[in-house]
């Protein structure tokens, strides 16, 4: 292997003229904003960015062995990740006997340092929906040309990304320049297009920010390489695996992707696209590379260990041959889940899902029988937590009961005898049920249970939320302190604290459509219960009570024995 050194903007240049790439083995970009702005600190301070590793190959391989080349993200956009970097090249067109270069090790670094002065960054702002287009605003790269550099502060010059308006508007003391303008000139000109232009020549700080800036990207060689050169993936493979495993950089399945990839090119597109489609099912998922590799393994009756090894070349064209019957299957749990009331605000344990997956890739029917089955099976697997420490001993035991079961057809009676690590079952006794009611706190695991409750809502067509049967807001101080009780005492401290705990318990909650809950909001229990179409469709009201809360620990036994028998019926 050589070493050579470049410039940045001669990189630059290089993969715009389509002569540096990323093979398909490379990971997803994964930097923040922070990585890159620190990135940049450092250019300016002179310190190394690390080596890169850079495979030199023709033109003529690359077409020939079908390698897919991925060009560099430019304009990056988080919704729609699963579309970047852009669609692999199907042929690299040009004289065949050129080279390209693919970049080994280096990835995250050179694609930051092309989008910050190349490209744009478009990141969800806090409190917008992912499906509003406006939540995602175009930034770029600005350089503060009045930072100084102090050994105090951890940041020496001040790099961030924003929109147009937010640097035209700048905050006091603050002078914003577009940072990928500077690649457009020499030094001279940069005197007179730029500092000159802009009415910088009295203004030192500024001057000698843009210079420098200028400097090290256009001039320094800052860009330190080695370059090997093979015909072969499979060698290209072993340099990838050796240099990305030594460090914590990677996960395990970015490594991973390296072997499937070297043996089925389109692999990284297929499981993209899916992603992409079920991650965006209802009020969304995140369902990760992990999910569908070890999914995929587990369907094929293969061993679901991630490592590099259990990929092999036959398991690889195995999974690929029976790809889009693994797809459908995926893509109808996902569905089944979504019908479920379920998304990434209250699934626990993506893994729970992948027995229902193997039903599914089995024959396995969704009629309704099976449907109310499979619900108890994911909200049991979930609550009582089986997918610990020992996740493929978890997996392997389930796969292992439900070959011997009826593939058409779910029952939970199939897994009912299978044992996990540290004594966990899929088995619940009548006491286990009753410390439900006083174990979880509004959440996940109260919407799970819940949704067993409530097993007829249309959860996919509208959104349901955990609604406080007293409102959450009656325990405040100022409206709990002079309550009367029934035998006549004024609430005590102690009572008041466990009064406030247990409102967010299982007993005093219900389901209820997100409009209903918002109208019902902090409305006394009482009062909202004298509206006919409440008090007619509520579930587990305790009758002959009062409902003022007052009444609050009679309510709450009475309400927790309609539930707890309900839950006893569907579990036991």
């Amino acid at each position: 292997m050589a070493y050579e050194k470049k410039n940045i903007r001669a990189v630059i240049e290089e993969i715009n003229s389509r002569k540096i790439y990323l093979p398909a083995i490379q990971r997803k970009y994964v930097w923040d904003d922070d990585q890159i702005t620190r990135l940049m600190d450092s250019i300016m301070l002179g310190y190394p960015i690390g080596t890169f590793l850079f495979w030199k190959v023709r033109k003529s391989v690359v077409n020939k062995k079908e390698y897919s080349m991925y060009e560099f993200i430019k304009d990056f956009h988080e919704r729609d990740m699963y579309k970047n970097p852009s669609a692999p090249q199907p042929f690299l067109v040009g004289n065949d006997e050129e080279s390209i270069w693919a970049v080994l090790d280096g990835q995250q670094r050179l694609t930051s340092i092309y989008i910050a002065l190349q490209g744009s960054m478009s990141r969800k702002l806090p409190m917008k929906r992912w499906k509003n287009d406006d939540a995602f605003p175009k930034k770029e790269l600005y350089f503060n040309l009045h930072s100084k550099k102090t050994d105090d502060e951890d940041i020496s010059y001040e790099f961030t990304f924003l929109t147009a308006d937010q640097a035209q508007n700048p905050k006091e003391g603050k002078l914003w320049y577009l940072v990928k303008n500077i690649l457009k000139y020499s030094q001279s000109e940069l005197v007179k297009e730029v500092i000159i232009k802009n009415g910088w020549v009295a203004d030192d700080l500024a001057m000698d920010n843009i210079s420098l800036l200028h400097s090290k990207l256009t001039s320094d060689e800052i860009i330190n390489y080695f370059e090997v050169s093979t015909d072969y993936i499979d060698s290209v493979l072993d340099i990838f695996v050796r240099v990305n495993s030594g460090g914590t950089v990677l996960s395990k399945s970015d490594l991973l992707f390296s072997t499937i990839v070297s043996h089925w090119d389109k692999a990284r597109d297929e499981i993209d696209k899916l992603l992409a489609e079920i991650n965006k099912i209802g009020e969304g998922y995140k369902f990760t590379n992990d999910f569908i590799m070890r999914t995929c393994l587990y369907l094929l009756d293969m061993s679901v260990t991630l490592k590099v090894e259990t990929f092999k070349k036959d398991r690889i064209l195995k999974i690929k041959d029976n790809w889009a019957a693994i797809s459908i299957a995926v893509k109808d749990t996902v569905h089944l889940l979504n019908e479920f009331g379920f998304n990434s605000e209250n699934i626990i344990s993506y893994v729970a899902v992948t027995p229902i997956v193997y039903y599914r890739f089995k024959g396995g029917a969704f009629d309704a029988d099976s449907k109310s089955e499979l619900r108890k099976y994911i909200v049991m697997a979930q609550v009582k937590q089986v997918f610990g420490a020992a996740t493929n001993s978890a997996l392997t035991s389930i796969r292992e009961a439900l070959k011997i079961s009826p593939s058409h057809s779910f029952k939970m009676s199939y897994l009912t005898n299978v044992r996990f690590t540290g004594d966990r079952s899929l088995r619940y006794t009548s006491d286990e049920i009753d410390s439900l009611f006083d174990t979880y706190e509004i959440g996940a695991y109260t919407f799970m249970l819940l949704s067993l409750l409530y097993p007829n809502l249309k959860y996919s067509q509208k959104g349901f939320h955990q609604d406080h049967m007293h409102p959450h807001t009656g325990f405040e101080e100022d409206k709990i302190k002079a309550l009367v009780l029934p035998d006549g005492t004024v609430i005590d401290n102690v009572r008041k604290v466990e009064w406030r705990r247990r409102r967010n318990t299982l007993a005093n909650l219900q389901l209820l459509e997100g409009r209903e809950n918002e109208s019902k909001n902090a409305m006394l229990l009482k009062d909202w219960l004298k509206i006919p179409e409440n008090s007619d469709n509520v579930k587990y009201l305790p009758n002959d009570i009062s409902y003022d809360l007052a009444h609050f620990e009679e309510f709450m036994e009475k309400r927790q024995k309609l539930m707890s028998d309900a839950l006893k019926t569907i579990l036991l």
